[in-house]
């Protein structure tokens, strides 16, 4: 009887552990926090496409002296383009072509880091400011300079709302780049982290 008893006991304890398990992962899956659960959100980290231009990347970022700025770049990569575009950092208007002309990912990379040390340099070396600037355009440092000098996530949705506004579009870039572009680079920074403790 004692025995059929802890029986129960025992089962029912693992069924109630098993169901918080579950109840963990599906929450963690789905919360606003799901970002920061690298392991769990494979599609949040850098994937094995942009990886494979890790190199190519490596080697422009150290040409032009930003090479300290790979794991971001990447990052950029990731946001734009996922890996899966010619254009993979779609730098097209970058160099005042319509979007999507550049044939080579080799030539985006090159044009694309080019462009985020120009970014880099107009906001005196503020990554947020600089990824912010590359989606919107070296303009909205300018923007961010008359307004107080330091970015905010305000400061980029009170641009995107004015410059819409002025060009009569329904939107105007992306306000939180910034956000996006850092879920990578922050999950992927875990993850990494993760599986060298695993080791």
């Amino acid at each position: 009887m004692i025995r059929q008893t802890l029986k129960i006991i025992l089962s029912s304890s693992l069924l109630i552990a098993i169901s918080f398990v579950l109840l963990y992962i599906v929450s963690s899956l789905y919360s606003p926090q799901a970002d920061h659960v690298p392991l769990l959100n494979d599609k949040r980290v850098i994937s094995d496409d942009v990886k494979a231009y890790r190199p190519t990347i490596t080697q422009v970022a150290k040409e032009y002296g930003i090479g300290d700025y790979t794991d971001l770049i990447m990052a950029i990569v990731m946001q734009e383009s996922k890996g899966k575009a010619v254009d993979v950092m779609q730098a097209s208007e970058s160099l005042g072509k319509p979007r999507n002309s550049i044939a080579t990912p080799e030539k985006s990379i090159r044009a694309g880091i080019q462009y985020f040390k120009r970014a880099l340099n107009r906001s005196d070396n503020d990554p947020s400011l600089a990824l912010q600037s590359y989606n919107f355009g070296l303009g909205f440092a300018d923007y961010v300079k008359a307004h107080g000098g330091k970015f905010s996530p305000q400061l980029a949705h009170h641009y995107a709302d004015q410059k819409a506004r002025e060009l009569q579009w329904s939107s105007y870039g992306d306000p939180d780049y910034v956000a996006h572009v850092m879920r990578y680079y922050n999950n992927e920074k875990q993850k990494r982290a993760l599986a060298k403790n695993t080791e």
